[in-house]
């Protein structure tokens, strides 16, 4: 195939659906929302194959389901070849568990105000967990 990416316009979409044939991979460019997630990439891309033609839609389906080449080229484009700097989305994400060296916990030494604050922090949440019935001390099996 010569050309790599088709965008949203319907030039593009007749041209892919010129070139593409059963069995043809296609990749889309899936935007990741790092709010919540700041370790994950900011985009990654998903793996397609196109496995039927649609007679209603006359458009390829891709992975025995209901979505078309054109549902995927009007929501951000497809690429015929994987996209440059991305990672799949079926792969394992970057490795941001486990223990870091000692002394190198923070990244910094922690003034006496932070100390303070994080041990407030952990007195009150064994205050609430013995409340609760779920200290160690004292503890007891509430639920049989």
């Amino acid at each position: 195939m010569a050309k790599q990416t088709f965008f949203e316009t319907e030039r593009d979409l007749k041209t892919l659906t010129k070139l593409l044939k059963i069995g043809d991979k296609v990749y889309s460019a899936v935007d990741i929302q790092t709010s919540m997630s700041p370790w994950e990439d900011p985009q990654l891309y998903s793996v397609y194959t196109v496995t039927g033609w649609s007679w209603i839609d006359r458009q390829w389906v891709v992975d025995h389901s209901s979505w078309t080449i054109a549902a995927l080229v009007h929501s951000g484009g497809v690429h015929t070849k994987p996209p440059a700097g991305m990672r799949n989305i079926a792969t394992p994400g970057p490795q941001v568990a486990g223990p870091l060296p000692a002394g190198q916990e923070h990244g910094r030494d922690l003034d006496h105000a932070e100390l303070a604050r994080l041990e407030g922090r952990v007195a009150a949440n064994r205050a609430q967990h013995r409340k609760d019935g779920r200290g160690l001390k004292g503890h007891k099996n509430r639920w049989l």
